[in-house]
């Protein structure tokens, strides 16, 4: 069983008329805490996620970057995470740049705390255009993501991401019941391999774009977003403005292209 990743329970299956007692694999959902240095130069809470309990420390670092909560790129030796008796905690020893609104990012929600949906690239380095992708590059990079989704193989029940580079190569596959979650834990992988720029890369998701996806691509640079899923009104606006392309609804048949690149 892959640790902390799902559980494994006896659950009602129903076939047509009948129903019987089988195992089920079931995504875990836990609220994880993201500590770091406070004012007062303690160790504080600054935000409470409900994601999948694995790769802490990159969905910390990610979390950091994308929400424009830090202006410098964190490094693996400031972090320690702790589990005890199912509790999630990621400590972050270094000051943050913004303090969150404080309330619990549920796996459903992007953490949007603009009411008139701008964004300012703390972090974020201009974002220039980058190479046009055809659909067929689209469609491979997806396929390929989707074919180290091995969360999602068990058990159905999780989203996605990864990057895909300018020569075509897919990495830094990640998985989590919050699809945000899952764009921050890629993110803080490619940062861990010693990735410090995102506008060669192309983000790719294995659901839908809304606008919290693409705030999280405007503030660290990343020019394009594949999704296998639609991209909303938000989204699509908030691509235009900051000269992100997306591609929506990556299927066989084709997909849909917002973007001048």
């Amino acid at each position: 069983m892959m640790e902390h990743e799902y559980q494994q329970i006896p659950l009602q299956r129903l076939v047509d008329n009948q129903s019987n007692i089988r195992s089920e694999l079931i995504v875990q959902e836990s609220i994880i805490t993201l500590h770091c240095i406070g004012e007062s130069g303690a160790i504080e809470p600054h935000t409470s996620l409900l994601g999948t309990p694995t790769k802490i420390m990159e969905l910390h670092i990610g979390h950091l970057l994308c929400e424009g909560l830090t202006n410098s790129l964190p490094s693996g030796n400031e972090f320690e995470n702790v589990v005890v008796d199912g509790k999630v905690n990621s400590y972050y020893n270094s000051r943050i740049t913004n303090q969150p609104e404080p309330r619990l990012i549920t796996t459903s929600c992007g953490g949007c705390n603009h009411p008139d949906l701008s964004v300012d690239q703390i972090y974020g380095k201009q974002i220039s255009r980058s190479k046009q992708l055809s659909h067929r590059e689209l469609k491979e990079a997806l396929d390929e993501m989707r074919g180290g989704m091995k969360l999602f193989e068990a058990t159905g029940g999780c989203h996605g991401a990864a990057l895909l580079d300018s020569t075509g190569d897919v990495h830094f596959v990640a998985e989590d019941i919050g699809r945000h979650n899952a764009v921050d834990k890629t993110v803080g992988l490619a940062i861990l391999s010693g990735i410090n720029g995102f506008n060669e890369f192309t983000l790719l998701l294995s659901g839908r774009c809304g606008w919290d996806i693409v705030a999280k691509a405007s503030r660290i640079g990343i020019s394009n977003i594949a999704s296998v899923g639609a991209f909303s009104s938000a989204a699509m606006e908030l691509a235009r403005e900051n000269g992100i392309c997306l591609y929506g609804f990556v299927r066989e048949s084709g997909a849909w292209k917002v973007g001048i690149n």
